[in-house]
């Protein structure tokens, strides 16, 4: 089976910034946190939130007769 060709260039990548980094994942790591930082509000911010839910109205979401 032929690899994929995105898969293949994403691997080139991957090689490559391990060769900068000779190999040392902290200095790999450090290098990525530094990039990040460079690119500033380009990047999603993933931290989670609390989810703001607004409760629905109505009679028929009300508490249920005979249950608990």
């Amino acid at each position: 089976m032929k690899a994929d060709p995105i898969l293949k260039k994403l691997w080139e990548i991957k090689d490559g910034l391990a060769a900068e980094c000779d190999d040392d994942l902290r200095r790999l790591f450090d290098r990525l946190k530094a990039s990040q930082r460079d690119c500033g509000d380009r990047l999603v911010n993933r931290t989670k939130r609390p989810m703001q839910v607004a409760e629905p109205e109505g009679p028929s979401y009300g508490p249920q007769p005979g249950r608990g």
